[in-house]
């Protein structure tokens, strides 16, 4: 009853855990969709980091380090976003993007930095692809590193990064 604690109802509670469910198995339209209204209530664009193919006709601005087709495509490391300003964007969204960079931790201080809200969605941790992937370098539990991958700490070795 953590939550009747806190005054929150149980309608609210039914919504959280709901949203917990839909991010741990993938459902990534729920958590676009609530960036976007995020920014439209703000008045400010979305910005899409990471963004690959997904969304990017519904998005104000598409990043990514890769170079895509995507409409008001901007090529950058989400690590460093300096081309923004602070609270440029309402809502900023990156999914099954941070497990990739090298500091998690710099990637959502910069989105806090140029976005008044943030959607993150990462691979849940129970799941054996979000170990085994070998472009994943970090799992992640509600935007927190919780350990390196095998893969990952095996090329840190070999390239004599041993730490």
């Amino acid at each position: 009853m953590a939550g009747k604690e806190h005054g929150e109802s149980a309608l609210q509670r039914l919504k959280r855990a709901l949203i917990y469910f839909v991010v741990a198995f993938g459902y990534r339209r729920p958590i676009f969709n609530r960036a976007r209204k995020a920014a439209r209530i703000t008045g400010k664009p979305i910005l899409n980091a990471g963004c690959g193919s997904a969304y990017t006709e519904l998005s104000d601005v598409n990043l990514d380090i890769v170079p895509r087709k995507a409409p008001n495509f901007v090529r950058g490391d989400i690590q460093d976003l300096s081309m923004f300003q602070d609270k440029q964007f309402g809502a900023a969204y990156a999914s099954h993007v941070l497990e990739h960079v090298e500091d998690p931790d710099i990637a959502l201080r910069e989105l806090h930095r140029v976005a008044e809200n943030v959607f993150i969605i990462t691979p849940f941790p129970l799941w054996p692809s979000a170990w085994l992937c070998p472009g994943h370098k970090w799992v992640l539990w509600k935007g927190k590193k919780i350990a390196r991958t095998p893969h990952f700490v095996k090329s840190m070795k070999a390239r004599g990064q041993d730490e």
